[in-house]
């Protein structure tokens, strides 16, 4: 998507004389905002806590799979083919949108890290739907099911991951932008959709337009909100019961 540099407002000033933040970051400031610890260490979660979760899924789904006679889809190396290359542009998908988010936001998008970004983020992929990364990370999953060649995966557990973030972003993430942003944020998520981008939010992005365009930059928020820090347990917590509850049905139908 092309993004344009705004003549007026192209900043937002933190709080407390720090450095203006950038609304429209550029995509290899984004891309290279993986450098800072805030941002890589909120990825070795991802890769060292949900990718072995997923794993773990993929093979109960595998042997659930098995214990009714499913085959596994497609041809071993075609699966594999196309299922690297959904995961490397899932990954890279989220790689931008949080290096976008670290940036214009100032902080990082996990809030167990530094406790999440200061400032309310309505540009860039923000501008067409409240959560991107989901995106990516749905293209990544899928493409583990697909290298898999799990029909039980993508079937049935790929929904309920989508379910699980959904939830997990309204009853979590957006609680925190409430506490934090207030107004501003009810106003945003009357404006942006949480996952399927409307044609007028894809043209704002398209324009280097923001979600609220009529009104000035955002302030930094002076405190994070009570709590914050507990949204890596709740999702660890998450994860837990989602694997217990398949292994569950995988017992449920005849698994060893």
């Amino acid at each position: 998507m092309k993004t344009s540099t705004p003549t007026s407002g192209a900043t937002q000033a933190p709080t407390g004389g720090a450095a203006p933040l950038p609304r429209h970051p550029p995509f290899w400031d984004c891309v290279a905002a993986i450098r800072q610890p805030a941002l890589y260490k909120n990825f070795a979660v991802h890769i060292f806590v949900m990718f072995p979760a997923a794993m773990l899924m993929c093979w109960i789904a595998a042997q659930i799979d098995a214990a009714q006679d499913i085959q596994p889809l497609w041809d071993p190396t075609l699966r594999l083919l196309v299922g690297l290359l959904c995961i490397g542009v899932g990954g890279a998908w989220v790689w931008y949108v949080y290096g976008f988010l670290f940036l214009a936001g100032g902080g990082s998008p996990g809030t167990h890290v530094d406790g999440g970004p200061t400032t309310m983020v309505d540009t860039g992929p923000y501008t067409a739907i409240r959560h991107p990364s989901v995106i990516g990370k749905l293209l990544g999953v899928t493409g583990l099911g697909v290298a898999w060649g799990s029909f039980s995966f993508l079937a049935y557990f790929v929904p309920v991951l989508v379910v699980y973030s959904l939830i997990t972003n309204r009853l979590l993430q957006e609680r925190f932008c409430d506490q934090r942003f207030g107004a501003r944020y009810d106003r945003y998520r009357a404006a942006v959709p949480m996952l399927v981008p409307r044609p007028a939010g894809l043209a704002r992005w398209w324009r280097g337009e923001p979600a609220l365009a009529q009104e000035a930059p955002p302030e930094a928020a002076e405190a994070h909100p009570p709590g914050i820090w507990s949204e890596l347990r709740w999702y660890l917590l998450g994860l837990v019961l989602l694997v217990t509850t398949f292994g569950g049905l995988w017992a449920a139908l005849g698994g060893r």
